[in-house]
């Protein structure tokens, strides 16, 4: 996961220097969004099995009834990231902390320097 992230930020951090003048604060939080969605979801899909994802879960802090009902869901990667468990094991601040590139903090430093 981590050389996806780099490009990722390569990739961002080229876009908001090109992009940073303008006002458009509210479409880098819904890009934004989409990304930490997207994430959670690469994330999920490489947790194959049940019994891996629940085992995940688990270590991240979710209750066991949720990491079950999430782990055993047989909705598609894309439904099951917008589950309460998902989102309670991968918080933004887990995700930035291990290796992604916030857009919204990134813009409003890029922003306020022109």
């Amino acid at each position: 996961m981590k050389p996806s992230l780099e490009k990722i930020k390569v990739y961002a951090r080229g876009w908001l220097n090109y992009y940073g003048i303008a006002s458009m604060r509210n479409n880098i939080e819904d890009i934004n969004s989409c990304l930490y969605h997207r994430i959670r979801m690469c994330i999920w899909k490489q947790w194959k099995r049940p019994r891996t994802k629940i085992r995940n879960l688990l270590k991240m802090g979710v209750p066991m009834e949720l990491a079950w009902q999430a782990g055993n869901s047989r909705q598609g990667y894309w439904f099951t990231t917008h589950t309460v468990a998902v989102n309670m094991a991968m918080t933004k601040e887990r995700l930035i902390g291990s290796g992604f590139y916030d857009l919204a903090t990134a813009y409003q430093s890029v922003h306020v320097n022109y």
